[in-house]
């Protein structure tokens, strides 16, 4: 047996392991999506149907629209927000271990206690941001009352809960920065800011890629947070795609639909991880 064979045989169980506990239950709903299956009935096959009426539906369209506003947005911000505290982190030398537990809590927070926390922050005429707009004169008209102001509030908790993960993760690459690169460009000249767009940002673009798929496949799978501060409402505005699905598969038990919904999400999301892999590696080639 070669080395290859070798490799292949102790990768084996993680294979079989992968497959079990994810393709055969994407197999599982692709079947489904192809079928008129309820809780309680017998599924029976209608081909495209459930696609064609789940985009002929408004409600999906609003999930959609928000679900990619939310992952555009919270990610970008979520980027660039921790660049700027890793390189601070980086730069420091005193109480750098409490300034780092700080900027780390939010991030072990459970979503649904940080919905909690986010729809009393924001509650109308009690809540603390009320009080605080109050106290310097401006007046408001109910934060999660609003379609704008409630998907603004919902932004901002995936924001502040998820940076510390891009801190994380970018501060740990910067600490292992090859250290004769940096002396080099010093001795040449280079600013700050050379030394970042030059050395540092290229020595972390595999990291950075790492971020955005993470990042952006967890946007896309937002549920607990949104579902407690503000429920999806109000109406649907802040309707994301995995409430959506919820709601068609486990509240109208329409489980074929639900499947279809299931499939598309991941269609849109191969496709968006896909982007982001071919623009930064057109980067890289550059």
């Amino acid at each position: 047996m070669d080395r290859k064979s070798k490799y292949l045989l102790f990768a084996l169980p993680s294979f079989i392991l992968i497959f079990t506990v994810m393709l055969f239950p994407v197999g599982y709903a692709i079947i489904y999506s192809f079928t008129d299956f309820r809780l309680g009935k017998s599924a029976k096959f209608i081909g495209l149907e459930n696609y064609i009426s789940i985009f002929q539906d408004s409600e999906f369209l609003s999930a959609l629209g928000f679900t990619l506003i939310l992952t555009l947005v919270a990610v970008l911000s979520q980027f660039v927000i921790g660049m700027i505290l890793a390189l601070l982190l980086d730069n420091i030398h005193h109480f750098k271990k409490p300034i780092s537990i700080m900027i780390y809590i939010p991030y072990f927070i459970t979503a649904a206690a940080m919905g909690v926390i986010f729809r009393w922050m924001f509650m109308s005429n009690w809540g603390i941001i009320d009080q605080i707009c109050r106290m310097i004169g401006i007046s408001t008209s109910g934060w999660l009352d609003s379609p704008f102001w409630s998907r603004v509030v919902i932004i901002l908790g995936e924001v502040f809960q998820n940076t510390p993960f891009s801190v994380i993760i970018l501060y740990a690459g910067l600490q292992s920065m090859p250290l004769d690169q940096i002396e080099a460009a010093k001795i040449d000249g280079a600013n700050n800011w050379q030394l970042f767009t030059k050395i540092k940002l290229p020595n972390l673009r595999q990291l950075i890629i790492i971020i955005f798929m993470m990042r952006t496949m967890d946007a896309f799978r937002l549920f607990d947070r949104v579902n407690v501060t503000t429920g999806g409402g109000p109406g649907i505005s802040t309707e994301t795609l995995a409430i959506y699905n919820y709601t068609t598969t486990f509240t109208k038990l329409r489980v074929g639909r639900g499947c279809a919904i299931g499939v598309i999400t991941l269609i849109i999301l191969a496709v968006i991880i896909n982007v982001i892999m071919k623009v930064l590696r057109v980067k890289e080639v550059d």
